[in-house]
């Protein structure tokens, strides 16, 4: 790929997030899309291991495709941290280094996949969509079906924060499908397409479906982590709003607040994500007459844009990009 295929941080830009970041797309565009579920600690350290690696690799005398899976790495963890230009960048470098002859087809699809993943969760639909079917077709014709089951999981994400419900719904059942049935997958892969399935039967209004698979999602969420991972955050918000959706607002509410705030232990009150769900679940608290608690949650908003807008860590980029246009 080339430079004009790179995230751009444009007015046009943000008018296009304004109108297409609904709630459906502001929780699944801004879901952590990798494998490996870090703490905040964890991904600094994480940071700071492939940051060094990549500074030595040059002069190592490793191979140059090596060099590229470091580089990919470490774009996944800037992703997750929510360090997104920095994150392209990485991923950029990853794409020339992997493009290098001997290529290596399933480390260059696995960049692709990534690069789509970042387009998408910063709402540059069209770049994402032609990364993740790009990678898609690499994968399928190098015949590796638990990579392909990862191709239908991030499409299915994309079409369902466009809401392109029936291709979302094919893409996350046969993800959800593929991921249950082979013992290779991880617990996260069953767990993300469990969300994203249930996510788009509630675009189809299928709230008790929906519920069933955010409960199933839960048992295995229990049986691989601990009560404060984000898993268990993500899980607890998803079902909350399925359960407004569906009318019990009083359960809802237990689990939007518990998800949220682990949501926002976990990953920091600046991600992406964590601003997108307390946005959420300040509209629920309106929509429900707890006007208390919602003006204490649209402070706290307020504090974290304040604060991402003049935060060094996140490049010039970043900052020219007026959060509020997100929702």
């Amino acid at each position: 790929m080339n430079n004009s295929n790179r995230v751009r941080w444009s007015p046009r830009w943000k008018a296009r997030c304004i109108s297409r970041m609904a709630v459906a797309g502001v929780m699944f565009a801004c879901l952590p899309l990798h494998a490996q579920i870090l703490t905040r600690d964890d991904l600094r350290k994480q940071i700071a291991i492939y940051e060094t690696a990549s500074q030595q690799a040059g002069t190592a005398g490793i191979p140059v495709v090596q060099v590229g899976r470091i580089w990919s790495r470490l774009g996944t963890l800037y992703q997750d941290a929510g360090l997104y230009a920095k994150a392209d960048d990485a991923f950029e470098h990853a794409m020339h280094l992997l493009e290098t002859p001997p290529v290596d087809r399933q480390a260059l699809a696995t960049n692709i996949d990534n690069l789509g993943t970042l387009y998408v969760e910063l709402g540059n639909v069209q770049e994402g969509e032609h990364a993740e079917l790009k990678a898609l077709k690499r994968r399928e014709e190098l015949g590796l079906k638990l990579e392909l089951a990862r191709s239908w999981y991030h499409l299915a994400t994309m079409y369902t924060r466009e809401h392109n419900r029936r291709q979302a719904r094919a893409f996350a059942q046969r993800a959800a499908d593929a991921f249950l049935s082979d013992p290779g997958a991880t617990p996260e892969d069953e767990v993300g397409s469990l969300f994203v399935l249930a996510f788009s039967l509630c675009q189809f209004h299928q709230y008790p479906e929906a519920i069933a698979k955010l409960q199933n999602a839960l048992q295995l969420i229990r049986a691989n982590y601990k009560p404060d991972q984000l898993p268990y955050g993500m899980g607890e918000f998803l079902l909350g709003y399925a359960e407004a959706k569906n009318g019990d607002r009083a359960a809802a509410a237990d689990w939007m607040r518990q998800g949220t705030e682990i949501i926002a232990n976990q990953l920091g009150e600046r991600h992406l994500a964590s601003v997108s769900v307390m946005v959420v679940y300040e509209r629920f608290l309106r929509q429900t007459h707890q006007r208390e608690a919602a003006r204490l949650i649209e402070q706290r908003l307020r504090r974290v844009r304040s604060e991402i807008s003049s935060d060094p860590a996140f490049s010039q980029r970043v900052q020219t990009v007026d959060v509020t246009a997100l929702f």
